[in-house]
């Protein structure tokens, strides 16, 4: 397991978060940072995770996320 997904997976394991975005502890076990995504939270918290491993700015990283969103 990447240190990019251990870090995914502390996030949404919190119990608010799970609740929230209807995602079950065994779904979240599985989860790795890498496409495909089955929920749009999990896909913004991955690319925010994945870009600023890969040293992005904070402005770079918005841009993505807005092409995710079509904004």
């Amino acid at each position: 397991m990447s240190k990019r997904d251990e870090i995914l997976r502390e996030i949404l394991s919190d119990p608010e978060i799970l609740s929230k975005y209807n995602l079950k502890d065994s779904e979240v076990e599985k989860l790795t940072t890498n496409p495909p995504f089955h929920n749009k939270a999990v896909e913004i918290l991955s690319t925010i995770i994945n870009e600023n491993d890969n040293n992005r700015t904070a402005r770079q990283i918005y841009s993505i996320l807005k092409n995710i969103h079509k904004i």
